[in-house]
């Protein structure tokens, strides 16, 4: 009975444990899959990450070689539109210095030009691209020379009040201010080769100190302020502010055209023109204080105001003068 016992039981035992392993069986295989799997998508992502920071391709010498040329054949020149109204004054400005320009068409593309070598400057003034400062013929006030015993430094041309003055040649405002006891309203412009050029008795002034200006462009309007009786232009031409140049030696004025030859004036000849007439206003530039003369006496003769005559001559206003004194209009 016992023997019996045991099979029974071990029958029933024997299912159980079977059908148990059996149900455990699939939950280590999934689970074995699950690992595999893990692995398997960390392997991926590790690659991805690999993948991800490989450093970029570095560009061979034989590329940035070639860029470097690309780069170094820019052109120096300077480019000027040929439909710029500035576009001819540009381009002689450009010859002038010397520096190498390009005229380029409404699409950019460059226009053959002639640009001849630079004139040599030594020893010579060049104004074969100047322009006369008053856009018409006029007729001509007042001369440069000596005029009530002192220097007339420039010339006076008879204008319309308020017409446009316009600039002789390119260059640099180095002085634009009103002046009560003579020029009035006046800008001054420096050009190359120490030229400058005077515009005097605007009744408005266009231009401030360190405006560039080309040839034909307007530097103020004509008038007839400061020591002027009526409209008209005082124009003087100088070579570095002490040289006076007279501007006739420059301009036919009854023709109101360039003369022959000022391409190639000798600095020499000017300078010795002006060396001549300081000789000759040395004479005319004096006054000799007589008896009973006072500084009101002295200013008239010379055509000045009385704080003129004071500044040029170093004299306190109001101060008695004393008999034999010499006094000067000008400097």
């Amino acid at each position: 009975m016992q023997f019996f016992r045991k099979v029974a039981l071990g029958s029933i035992i024997a299912p159980i444990v079977l059908s148990l392993a059996c149900l455990s069986a699939p939950v280590g295989a999934a689970a074995t899959t699950g690992a595999k799997k893990d692995s398997k998508s960390s392997v991926q992502e590790k690659g991805k990450d690999t993948a991800k920071k490989k450093p970029a391709k570095k560009s061979s010498p034989a590329k940035s070689k070639s860029k470097g040329k690309k780069s170094s054949k820019k052109s120096d020149k300077v480019v000027i539109e040929a439909n710029d109204p500035k576009a001819f004054t540009k381009a002689i400005l450009m010859e002038k210095k010397g520096v190498k320009y390009e005229v380029v068409d409404e699409n950019h593309q460059p226009i053959p030009t002639a640009q001849p070598e630079p004139k040599s400057e030594s020893g010579y003034f060049d104004f074969s691209t100047m322009l006369v400062p008053i856009t018409h013929e006029a007729l001509i006030g007042s001369k440069y020379g000596i005029r009530d015993h002192r220097l007339h430094r420039g010339i006076d041309v008879n204008v319309i009040k308020d017409e446009p003055v316009v600039a002789a040649l390119p260059g640099t405002v180095i002085m634009s201010k009103y002046n009560s006891g003579g020029y009035g309203h006046y800008v001054l412009i420096e050009h190359e080769n120490h030229i400058q050029t005077l515009y005097g008795h605007l009744s408005q002034r266009l231009l401030k100190v360190g405006d560039y200006v080309y040839p034909g462009d307007i530097v103020g309007l004509a008038g007839c302020t400061g020591k002027s009786s009526a409209a008209h232009l005082h124009f003087e031409i100088r070579y570095k502010n002490d040289i006076n140049i007279d501007p006739e030696m420059i301009i036919n004025f009854p023709k109101w055209e360039l003369k022959k030859g000022v391409d190639r004036i000798p600095k020499k000849k000017i300078i010795t023109a002006h060396y001549n007439m300081q000789r000759k206003l040395k004479k005319e530039n004096v006054y000799i204080v007589k008896k009973g003369d006072t500084q009101a006496d002295v200013a008239k003769w010379f055509n000045i105001s009385i704080p003129a005559l004071c500044r040029l001559n170093n004299l306190k206003e109001g101060a008695p003068l004393r008999i034999g004194q010499k006094l000067r209009g000008c400097r």
